[in-house]
């Protein structure tokens, strides 16, 4: 019996350890002085990111390799931003408040290459999501999309997962609807599967149809490296601030798990780009993952 305990163990030791990805560097990215990073979407180029701050509006791109900062939006949310295959377009959105104090929302694109700025939707109170895979964005309205195009767009409303494709809309409930939240839905980059997290439940993966969901674990805010590997944050808080987060590879399939951070840092929010992880801490410090498979 202790034979077969011990085997187990070593099994599902190798699993949490195997290598999935060679972490060849991990570095800290130089900001301004009093710059305090909320979030950050790598180019799909892995040269630069657009962050948002933690304690002032707007967005800024930040070339990594001269740490140069530019000014993209005065008022814009680095909440679900999207940079378009192009390694130009950046899709972003702004909110203002009207007198009753409800907020309203305007989806805009700028070209970091030019800094055109154009408004892709007015202002609205019912945007949910939106795709940015190409130079083309799709608005979603409370979990609908009018558009004739073939790319799956995934979004929340009201707690539900949808998707849209083809300029229909689906209700996509791999664990049911009942008391159910949905959070963090991202299509694959073959447009295939859904990565997403049930509150209560953790990280899943399914089929683009909501069939056959893969437990992954409680790993939340994941994003996709590819279309076999997830990338993670195991997170831990006191319900008032964060006490460890740690970044986490897994293979969908669940075939092998790796840690890629440190004890030393609270890794959080990644965000892959041609073979670069990047991740922000509480203290709003930007890092940065090279890594190969």
């Amino acid at each position: 019996m202790k034979k077969i305990i011990l085997s187990l163990f070593l099994i599902t030791s190798l699993g949490v350890n195997a290598q999935i990805l060679n972490v060849k560097s991990t570095t800290k990215v130089g900001v301004p002085t009093g710059v305090k990073v909320s979030t950050a979407q790598l180019s799909p180029d892995g040269n630069w990111v657009v962050i948002s701050h933690k304690s002032t509006l707007g967005l800024d791109k930040l070339d990594l390799s001269t740490n140069k900062i530019t000014r993209i939006s005065d008022t814009g949310n680095g909440f679900d931003l999207k940079i378009a295959n192009d390694n130009k377009t950046v899709i972003f959105r702004e909110s203002n408040y009207g007198a009753d104090k409800r907020r309203f929302t305007t989806l805009k694109s700028v070209n970091v290459a030019t800094g055109a700025t154009n408004v892709v939707s007015p202002t609205t109170r019912d945007t949910r999501a939106f795709a940015g895979a190409t130079a083309k964005t799709l608005k979603a309205n409370a979990g609908t999309i009018n558009s004739s195009t073939t790319l799956p767009v995934a979004s929340i409303n009201r707690g539900s997962m949808y998707v849209t494709q083809n300029g229909i809309t689906t209700l996509v409930a791999p664990q049911g609807v009942e008391g159910k939240s949905y959070l963090w839905p991202q299509v694959s980059p073959d447009g295939k599967k859904i990565l997403y997290f049930v509150v209560g439940e953790g990280c899943f993966v399914c089929d683009i149809d909501g069939s056959n969901p893969v437990e992954q674990g409680v790993l939340r805010a994941s994003v996709w490296y590819d279309n076999n590997i997830i990338v993670g944050m195991d997170h831990k808080d006191d319900g008032v601030k964060t006490t460890s987060s740690k970044l986490i590879a897994k293979r969908v399939d669940n075939s092998a798990t790796q840690v890629l951070t440190t004890t030393s840092v609270k890794a959080m929010y990644p965000s892959t780009g041609n073979g670069k992880i990047s991740f922000v801490t509480p203290e709003g410090e930007l890092f940065l993952l090279n890594v190969s498979k």
